[in-house]
């Protein structure tokens, strides 16, 4: 059964005349009665009889009408998601993002992806970085923002987007206030919020233990959130990185001693071929996080060459 088949039928059904059918269809009538006549060899009955008033269901046709007709309905739904897909108009694209990584500064590389590609529909989700690759790996999201600061398995690509210091969130009216920059002695003995989610939480611990800084942790949490009100609220410092800090209130300074920074990378599954979407996605973020160094600079995205630790099938 060939679909221009059911729509010559449906076409004739609705007219009621093979000549306007044909018309419709722009085919000669010839050729549209002869695909209708190989259709109904193939079903094994006359669809239609040819009578003075015009063409005629046959008790066959009325019972197949309905679900031809749907099936011919569902093809042009799936061509316009494929033509949609092709424009990139009311595509959607699922986007995994680490649940520590702040959208100060992506949302203006988002932005710009919008203005690239207005029909793109950008669904993001945030989770730490193991049901993050989960998702990954299971196709439930396209592309992961993550950090490289955790393991990244071989099956995946990589391109890094910015490098992303660590600074020291203080309450407002902090006496550490005035100082310029900080070092991990200058917070010794200082009620400190200890976030849980932190991929470099065991390289700042490493630090203090080498300094021999014991920090008290008052309150602990996975929330990114529930950190800085609780910073703002005056019940500690923090440390964080620069681009997640969003309380306009709250006193940042840069760690200096040691300089702790992490890289913000794209990363996608080496063994699906990237869509449309994705890819105008990845080469619009890359793009943009190259204009966009953060302070005090930045590496220019270097993206890991296909094939390069990437395998083709894991299964």
């Amino acid at each position: 059964m060939e679909i221009h088949q059911v729509r010559y039928f449906l076409a004739v059904t609705e007219t009621r005349s093979f000549t306007r059918a044909a018309e419709r269809c722009a085919v000669s009538q010839p050729a549209l009665t002869a695909a209708i006549k190989k259709l109904e060899e193939e079903l094994g009955g006359a669809l239609l009889l040819r009578e003075r008033g015009g063409a005629k269901l046959t008790a066959l046709g009325q019972h197949v009408l309905p679900r031809l007709q749907r099936l011919h309905d569902e093809t042009q739904a799936v061509r316009v998601i494929a033509d949609n897909h092709r424009r990139l108009k009311q595509v959607p694209l699922r986007v995994g993002a680490l649940c520590t990584i702040g959208p100060a500064r992506l949302v203006r590389a988002l932005a710009a992806f919008h203005g690239e590609a207005p029909g793109v529909e950008l669904e993001i989700s945030v989770a730490m970085h193991a049901e993050t690759l989960r998702r990954l790996e299971e196709a439930e999201v396209d592309v992961l923002i993550t950090s490289l600061g955790v393991a990244v398995p071989d099956w995946c690509v990589v391109a890094p987007l910015y490098d992303e210091r660590y600074v020291v969130v203080l309450p407002p009216g902090h006496r550490l206030e005035a100082r310029e920059a900080l070092r991990i002695e200058d917070l010794r003995g200082e009620p400190y919020l200890d976030r849980l989610a932190c991929e470099m939480r065991e390289s700042v611990t490493a630090a203090c233990a080498a300094r021999d800084v014991e920090l008290y942790a008052a309150y602990r949490t996975e929330r990114e959130d529930w950190v800085q009100s609780l910073v703002h609220a005056g019940l500690g410092f923090a440390f964080m990185p620069e681009h997640s800090v969003l309380l306009a209130e709250a006193s940042r300074r840069p760690l200096i001693d040691p300089a702790l920074q992490r890289t913000i990378a794209l990363v996608r599954s080496g063994d699906r071929t990237p869509t449309s979407a994705l890819q105008r996605f990845w080469d619009t973020m890359l793009a943009r996080a190259a204009r966009l160094e953060p302070q005090g600079g930045g590496a220019r995205p270097r993206e890991r060459p296909p094939g390069s630790g990437v395998k083709a099938s894991r299964r």
